[in-house]
């Protein structure tokens, strides 16, 4: 027999669920073709490229109708709540520490290089 507590619980827990999954969504702010324009601008150049391997510098010098495309793809993920696969990778690289073992693990610095488009989103 289930204790009256716990199926209260369960019961409470049901309906705030439900009560969550009726509600409707809230509209996501969505960005302009100016604010990733000046997202672009911002992106610094002397930084390395992620797996797309496209450069900091190439994407400062987009046309406006790609900046317009790409202010376009960041407006679908952010209403879909879809986040592109290719985003969530990166290329890991080590660094050896100044004066450490190379035969440790320890003496190294993980580098992260994430998709240049994802980290602009």
């Amino acid at each position: 027999m289930t204790d009256p507590s716990v199926t209260a619980v369960i019961e409470k827990v049901d309906m705030v669920l439900r009560s969550y999954f009726l509600s409707p969504a809230s509209k996501p702010q969505l960005t302009t073709p100016d604010e990733a324009h000046e997202a672009l601008r911002g992106l610094k150049v002397s930084k390395a490229p992620g797996l797309n391997g496209i450069p900091k510098r190439a994407l400062k010098h987009l046309p406006k109708r790609v900046v317009s495309l790409l202010a376009h793809i960041f407006n679908v993920v952010l209403r879909t709540h879809h986040y592109p696969q290719t985003w969530k990778h990166a290329r890991v690289i080590s660094i050896l520490k100044p004066g450490k073992d190379p035969a440790l693990p320890s003496s190294f610095w993980p580098i992260s290089l994430l998709d240049t488009i994802g980290k602009l989103f």
